[in-house]
């Protein structure tokens, strides 16, 4: 009888402990994104203009077009391993870093892009 009530709670215990699992909702991306480190504006080829915003542990980065553009779309891409740079990608769009340039890939068409010169601030640098 003993025997019996213990199997019971270990399986009430087991399918508890399966519920919580299972019904716990991983954490998004844009919930794990902070950034201590600041927004940084880029001019690319095209016209194209956008702010950079890396995670404080550079995991991610985070894209989005300056007031008044449509491109790029406000994107948050994951860093990949790479030994040309620092690369981070998402919903088909990569961004490739190099020192104070990067660029800008999606689909076929790559562009390339510049800090945008600030007197008071330093551009943000990917590493060499």
């Amino acid at each position: 009888m003993k025997n019996t009530h213990l199997a019971i709670a270990a399986g009430v215990i087991v399918i508890i402990l399966a519920a919580i699992w299972y019904t716990k909702t991983p954490a998004t991306e844009e919930q794990v994104f902070e950034s201590t480190m600041g927004s940084y504006a880029y001019q690319c080829d095209e016209h194209v203009e956008f702010l950079m915003t890396p995670a404080s542990d550079m995991s991610y980065v985070k894209i989005e077009p300056v007031a008044g553009k449509a491109y790029p779309p406000e994107t948050l891409l994951a860093e990949k391993v790479t030994d040309t740079g620092r690369r981070f990608e998402g919903n088909g769009i990569h961004l490739l870093g190099r020192g104070e340039s990067l660029s800008l890939t999606e689909g076929d068409q790559t562009l390339n892009c510049s800090p945008f010169p600030k007197p008071d601030e330093a551009p943000f640098n990917f590493g060499d």
